[in-house]
């Protein structure tokens, strides 16, 4: 399970303690936090018999976690899609955090996506790596066709680092594709947030986890699920450079016992 952990007072920390608590008492294998200090967190988790892992971006938020008691450390780098922590590159920030934090495991986390990426990880002394934009182009993930195949289709240099989704979570860097939110944004000349084309307009409606249906505003964050309606090209097609590496849609399975298999004949010489 994954909870993002940003919170601007109090009450909103409290509440997500009480969550991940009740989150904790399902038993997950794991809890992986992200954009935010784990320590209130840590011991309900531990109480649970759970693990605990957090997403970092530097040095420094490694050692402040690993001081906390997390399990586990997943370095990100600045090449990851959808929203960044880090601001430098995963081959700089993989190996300065396995030495800082040793001998509490690290995975590596940003422009991984094959075989290749998970034996050059663990070359650098990863034990291993969390993936994202390649499950993507997974055929269980509850997502848009349209982005799955934009995904597939996409290079390295097709997605851009920017903090142009900030409605519903401001200050917080993303990585995405290019698409004609983006494109008609930079034919304005890139104004800032309040003055941007098309704001406050809705994209289309997508289903809630409560089944409802609701506009989803331009520059919001959010995912297209299958059933979106409206035009995917202008919803965040959040997605990191590891796509030049993801050319298919298949079980995730397969992309394990693939990436597993690569790596492994890598590694063997």
């Amino acid at each position: 399970m994954n909870v993002i952990i940003d919170h601007d007072d109090q009450d909103e920390l409290q509440h997500l303690i009480d969550h991940v608590a009740a989150m904790s008492a399902l038993k997950p294998a794991a809890i992986i936090l992200f954009w935010g200090d784990p320590s209130p967190y840590v011991d309900s988790i531990h109480a649970h018999r759970v693990k605990v892992l957090v997403q970092v971006g530097s040095v420094e938020e490694a050692m402040r976690s690993a001081g906390a008691g997390v399990d586990a450390v997943i370095a990100q780098g600045i090449e990851a899609g959808g929203h960044v922590r880090g601001t430098t590159s995963i081959w700089e920030l993989l190996p300065a955090v396995v030495r800082a934090i040793k001998p509490v495991p690290v995975l590596a986390s940003g422009g991984i996506a094959d075989g290749a990426g998970l034996a050059s990880a663990i070359q650098f002394g990863a034990q291993g790596v969390s993936l994202g934009t390649r499950f993507v182009a997974s055929e269980e993930a509850w997502l848009h066709p349209a982005y799955k195949q934009r995904v597939v289709e996409a290079k390295a240099e097709d997605t851009v680092y920017n903090s142009l989704y900030d409605v519903w979570w401001p200050n917080a860097p993303h990585r995405t594709l290019r698409n004609k939110t983006l494109e008609e944004w930079e034919a304005a000349g890139c104004p800032p947030s309040g003055k941007r084309p098309g704001e406050g307009t809705s994209i289309g409606r997508r289903r809630t986890w409560t089944g409802a249906f609701e506009d989803w505003p331009r520059y919001a964050i959010g995912t297209p699920p299958p059933d979106f309606d409206g035009d995917i090209e202008y919803a965040p097609l959040w997605a990191g450079e590891s796509v030049s590496a993801v050319n298919d849609i298949k079980a995730a399975g397969e992309i394990v016992r693939d990436i597993v298999r690569d790596a492994e004949e890598m590694l063997a010489f």
